[in-house]
């Protein structure tokens, strides 16, 4: 890969959360990030950003709601003529609701119906969540709001489920992502959310219900991803820990991520490459030996690449999908007779 145009910047602006999910460890004390970028630092990054040829900003955490001046940061972004989204837990969206008409799009975290996501996220979080996006709800202008979901062992099989919770909030979607047990993103050690991974039982009810979810045409739609991207997100989750191949993803090329410390990452999975912020340019960054070096030594052969939850690709077309999905189920087939004495 090479650096080219920028299309997406990603911007932690929080060190904190008031959360305590099951799936990340940001919100532990000496967690993934330190010392923070300040408002003028992250407001100078957003303009450079946009002169590179950035149309989107992504505002992240942590939990963003929770940064003092992410006002001031979606404003300013909007005024540049840049598409305003922020991923969040949605606690804060009350308190938000004045700004949010700078916004475009919002990602709510949702992990399941009531009792699944308060066992995720904290007790009586679904109600406080209800609450937060109905204040959303009843505005003037309002942010398209789309649901969050991290797949685990705890809601793999309970896609409808999701899907239904999501509905009844009011949101206007609701998107899929496997939980990560690959890179350190999500602060902590990775191998240690290993037990979040679904067992075959859980993988094999999620593609029922994708099926009934295809025929009542609920993919591609309410449900962002399509078939085919489900059928992926369930066939690497069966694979488990067998050696994968990278999945097709170009996203570094045309995206950045800035820490809440100004560290830099080619992508949100993979290691800091060098600090922006003050004298520190974003586009010097990105044109310098060690970020073109760092991407690379992406995709093929690259461990994180291979255990990524969230490339950014186009499928090569169903038939692919089809071959890969029925030689994964074969894998775990084999394994399961071998495991249980049966020839196959």
């Amino acid at each position: 890969m090479k650096p080219r145009d920028l299309r997406l910047l990603v911007m932690h602006v929080s060190t904190r959360c008031d959360q305590t999910c099951a799936h990340c460890s940001i919100w532990k004390p000496g967690g993934r990030f330190r010392a923070a970028l300040g408002r003028e630092d992250r407001l100078a990054l957003i303009a450079e950003a946009k002169a590179l040829g950035a149309r989107s900003v992504l505002f992240t955490g942590g939990e963003p709601l929770l940064c003092d001046h992410i006002e001031a940061l979606a404003r300013g972004a909007r005024g540049l003529g840049l598409s305003v989204q922020i991923a969040t837990n949605g606690l804060g969206l009350r308190t938000a609701s004045a700004w949010l008409d700078a916004v475009d799009e919002v990602y709510v975290s949702v992990e399941g119906p009531p009792a699944v996501h308060d066992a995720t996220r904290g007790s009586s979080m679904f109600s406080r969540l209800r609450e937060s996006v109905a204040s959303v709800l009843s505005l003037a202008r309002r942010p398209r709001l789309v649901g969050r979901s991290v797949v685990s062992s705890r809601n793999a099989a309970l896609l409808e489920d999701t899907v239904a919770a999501a509905r009844s909030l009011g949101l206007d979607g609701i998107s899929f992502l496997p939980a990560d047990s690959a890179s350190g993103a999500f602060g902590g050690d990775p191998s240690a959310r290993s037990f979040l991974r679904p067992d075959e039982a859980g993988i094999h009810a999620m593609l029922e219900a994708v099926s009934r979810l295809d025929e009542k045409g609920e993919l591609g739609g309410f449900v962002v991803e399509d078939a085919r991207k489900l059928a992926w997100m369930a066939a690497d989750l069966l694979a488990g820990a067998d050696p994968r191949r990278a999945p097709p993803c170009n996203a570094p090329e045309w995206s950045s991520v800035v820490e809440a410390d100004g560290g830099l990452r080619p992508c949100f999975f993979q290691a800091t490459v060098a600090t922006v912020g003050g004298e520190n340019g974003l586009g010097a960054a990105r044109r310098s030996t060690a970020y073109e070096t760092a991407l690379a030594r992406l995709g093929e052969g690259n461990p994180i690449c291979a255990g990524c939850v969230c490339p950014k690709f186009q499928p090569r077309g169903a038939h692919g999908v089809a071959e890969r999905v029925r030689a994964v189920l074969g894998r775990a087939l084999r394994a399961r007779t071998e495991r249980s004495g049966v020839s196959a």
